[in-house]
Order: C-alpha cells, then sequence, then structure tokens
C-alpha cells in the first residue's frame, strides 16, 4: 500500500472510533442499540471503496478486538464478537466492500442517487439483516422478535444512507485513490 493509502484508511479508523463517542441510544426488548458507528461503515466504503474501505473496517474491528474501548459505549475486547452486536460487528468488512463494489458498478450517473442506493442496500439492509441472525443465532432470539424488533433501526439507517451519499458527493472529486 501506498502511504496516502495508508493515511486514508488510518483517518477513516479514526473517523469509525470518533463515532463511537457518542453514546448509544438503547432500545427496549432489543440488546443493540442504536449508534453512529454505522455511519463510519458506510462512509468508508463510499469514500475509500471496496479495498480501502474494507481494510479500514478490518483495522477497527482488530483494534476492538484486541481490547481497545472504540465501539459505542466504550467497549472493547473479544468477548463483544460473541454478544448482541456481533452479528452487526461481522457484517461491516462485507457492508463496506459491498457499498464501495456497488458505488463502482451500480449504472447511476449521479454521484448522490448512486451511493444513496449502496449505502440502502450495504449499509441498511444487508447489515440489518446479517446483524438479525446474529441475534438468533448467538442470542436465541426468535427470529419474529429479531426481524420486527430490528425494523426501528431502517429510519435512523435511510437517514445516514442521505447524509453519506451527500458527504460522498462532495468529496468524490477531491480524494484521488
Amino acid at each position: 500500500m501506498r502511504l496516502k493509502e495508508v493515511t486514508y484508511c488510518g483517518a477513516m479508523v479514526a473517523v469509525i472510533a470518533l463515532l463511537g463517542i457518542i453514546p448509544p441510544f438503547p432500545l427496549p426488548g432489543l440488546p443493540v442499540p442504536i449508534s453512529l458507528q454505522t455511519t463510519g461503515i458506510m462512509l468508508a466504503g463510499s469514500l475509500l471503496g471496496k479495498k480501502l474501505g474494507t481494510i479500514s473496517v478490518l483495522i477497527f474491528l482488530l483494534m476492538v478486538s484486541l481490547g481497545l474501548p472504540l465501539l459505542t459505549g466504550f467497549r472493547g475486547g473479544f468477548a463483544v464478537f460473541l454478544g448482541p452486536t456481533a452479528g452487526y460487528l461481522f457484517s461491516w468488512p462485507i457492508c463496506a466492500f459491498l457499498i464501495g463494489w456497488l458505488g463502482e458498478k451500480l449504472p447511476i450517473p449521479a454521484v448522490f442517487w448512486r451511493f444513496l442506493g449502496a449505502n440502502l442496500l450495504g449499509g441498511m439492509v444487508v447489515m440489518n439483516l446479517i446483524g438479525l441472525l446474529g441475534l438468533v443465532l448467538l442470542q436465541n432470539l426468535p427470529l419474529a422478535h429479531a426481524f420486527w424488533g430490528s425494523l426501528i433501526f431502517y429510519p435512523g439507517d435511510a437517514l445516514k444512507a442521505v447524509v453519506v451519499a451527500m458527504v460522498t458527493q462532495q468529496l468524490v472529486g477531491r480524494i484521488k485513490l
């Protein structure tokens, strides 16, 4: 990797970590809070593309697994990969890759609409489906309960996708990878 790519990845890791400082919003009946860190995952895929965005997210998750309290609520350590948010955490590199890939492949000429679509599919639908599977498989939550409970994330995730698409539209020509 070139120095510029390493710098971009490091900056994205810092952005994801900074978004974790904002306190989570707990949800009644669901063990997963609403947080802004998923915005960082969308930004990673949108701004850095499939390769560097995925690398950034993997570095972030490696740091979390080593015990650094970088997740929302100042959580870290290997145990978070076995808890209620595990499915969401495991989805993050997949989503960053998918968002970056869709951002390249969607046949929509307008940057805003292309990345809005990429983030709605990769950053909202896929992330919530994998997170839902994690709740069912790792937390033994009934599928119906996990499904209906996860719907609460969609309005906020849609708003995050719009904001990330707007930021991407403004920065896409300025970031030279």
